[in-house]
């Protein structure tokens, strides 16, 4: 099998646990606030899990880079396992800024964030996803790239 149709199986498995992983978490979350959904708390969970992607996007660049490098060098698990590695470093990543944004709405608008999106108050619901997403969207990239100095990519000759 080739580097790249091995680099594809593996991102379709890890972004698919990924996703559902992600659901799981931040439904189970949402749904301590209030069980069913309000559809704004429906609408926040859509936004979260959009974050939780682009983070996902970011850190998969470089995850399918180190693959592809190690692969070729016969290095299989290695490449396998910073796919893992970059995939749990995305997730944890975006779970705690999930937990922070709401800190965040919280501690910048006058009304009690939870009992409005039981409410649905959908602009507070929009806000809270909007700044969700930028930071996922500004932040990832980042540290994507700091992540990234951990593969040891061969030295060449300058």
């Amino acid at each position: 099998m080739n580097a790249e149709l091995l680099n594809l199986i593996i991102a379709v498995l890890v972004t698919l646990i990924y996703l559902v992983l992600s659901m799981k978490t931040v439904s189970s979350y949402l749904e301590r606030i209030s069980k069913p959904m309000s559809s704004a708390l429906g609408i926040l969970n859509c936004c979260i899990i959009l974050g939780f992607g682009i983070t996902l996007h970011n850190f998969s660049e470089i995850a399918s880079g180190a693959f592809h490098m190690y692969f070729l060098q016969g290095k299989l698990m290695s490449g396998l396992f910073y796919w893992v590695v970059f995939a749990l470093i995305a997730y944890l990543f975006s779970y705690l800024v999930f937990r922070l944004s709401f800190f965040l709405v919280d501690q910048s608008t006058a009304e009690n964030e939870k009992a409005e999106l039981v409410k649905n108050n959908y602009q507070l619901a929009i806000l809270h996803g909007i700044i969700f997403i930028i930071i996922c969207f500004v932040v990832s990239v980042p540290l994507s790239d700091v992540a990234n100095t951990f593969v040891s990519y061969p030295k060449y000759p300058d």
